[in-house]
């Protein structure tokens, strides 16, 4: 996994984890069926299965791997609700922004490592919001 995949995971993590606390399966509603890949009957218990391994490698990724300073970093820039940037993590520990800068690299070098085992189509996240948005004209 490349270091653009491993920061959009990050970025995302909230959405996921959102989404693991409110994916419920739906029992005799019949929506639309939509043209989808992955093919499967239950495509909700699929998500709701696919986020949560999502969350759960990112949490013990984080958690396990990282370094205490490293953790800092990815939490307070991708992780929590209020993100900082590199500069503001950096003011806020009371550290040079080249110290914080190096964490962070060395940080998403690790993730990608550790979250190697996430397939590409475990990843993908197809958005279907424009469908939504539809206007009457």
């Amino acid at each position: 996994m490349d270091n653009n995949q491993v920061i959009r995971l990050l970025t995302d993590y909230r959405s996921y984890k959102f989404a693991v606390s409110n994916l419920v399966e739906v029992d005799n509603v019949h929506l639309p069926r939509i043209y989808d890949e992955r093919s499967y009957g239950n495509l909700d218990g699929w998500d709701k299965s696919r986020y949560s391994r999502i969350v759960n490698l990112i949490d013990g990724a984080v958690n396990d791997v990282l370094s205490d300073d490293q953790r800092t970093v990815i939490m307070r820039k991708y992780l929590e609700r209020n993100t900082m940037d590199l500069v503001e993590i950096a003011k806020a520990i009371h550290r040079d922004r080249t110290t914080v800068g190096r964490w962070h690299t060395e940080a998403i070098r690790k993730l990608s490592i550790a979250l190697a085992p996430l397939s590409e189509k475990e990843r993908e996240i197809i958005n279907l919001d424009y469908m939504l948005d539809k206007r009457p004209a």
